[in-house]
């Protein structure tokens, strides 16, 4: 667990290496509005790569937090008679995958499975969402870091079972520094998951 900051540190910049040669490649930083489907599904591989290199890293940086005791919420002043609760609906919390949508519509593979082929060009949408997502990831780990810090020890505290990373199998296409992170990850995680009471 001694070398885990400098694997994170070089990890997240490796990162963001990758992620701005993905964006180049797909010229993201233009916001198009559709991409081509062969670069799509040439850039939505490696996409999804980073995002679980991303997430372990994060879950490294998080075991290795010393959180503060959360303080106790004060108690909310008694409400007037005839006051109305208003609630608005949270913010959504940094995803680092997006939905995935179906090549050809549910019923014409059905009609006609196998012989239905889409073509042509792709909403851009969904896929900028992503890197915009694993961007601001990159750009403030810690924040995150902290969020999921506490997210684990509350796992922890109500006796979940302990989280497993397994290895990355296709971790020979990235690049080599970035390969050799993604390698050792798992192994770094499951050290550092060591102390998780898994009595139950």
């Amino acid at each position: 667990m001694s070398n885990a900051p400098d694997i994170v540190t070089h990890g997240l910049e490796q990162a963001r290496y990758a992620l701005t040669k993905l964006i180049g490649m797909t010229n993201a930083h233009l916001r198009p509005l559709t991409l081509k489907r062969g670069l799509k599904q040439r850039a939505s591989g490696p996409l999804k790569q980073l995002e679980i290199i991303v997430r372990r890293l994060l879950v490294l940086m998080a075991l290795a937090l010393r959180l503060a005791p959360v303080r106790p919420r004060a108690t909310s002043l008694p409400l007037l008679e005839g006051t109305e609760l208003v609630t608005f609906p949270a913010p959504r919390r940094f995803a680092l995958s997006g939905r995935v949508q179906p090549a050809v519509a549910p019923e014409a593979s059905v009609l006609f499975p196998g012989s239905v082929r889409a073509s042509g060009p792709v909403p851009a949408a969904p896929f900028l969402a992503r890197v915009s997502a694993l961007y601001r990831v990159l750009e403030n780990p810690e924040v995150h870091a902290k969020r999921l810090a506490r997210s684990l020890a509350r796992q922890q505290k109500r006796g979940d079972l302990k989280p497993v990373a397994l290895p990355m199998a296709s971790a020979y296409r990235l690049r080599p520094e970035l390969g050799a992170i993604a390698t050792a990850l798992p192994g770094l995680l499951s050290a550092a998951l060591e102390k998780w009471d898994n009595s139950s």
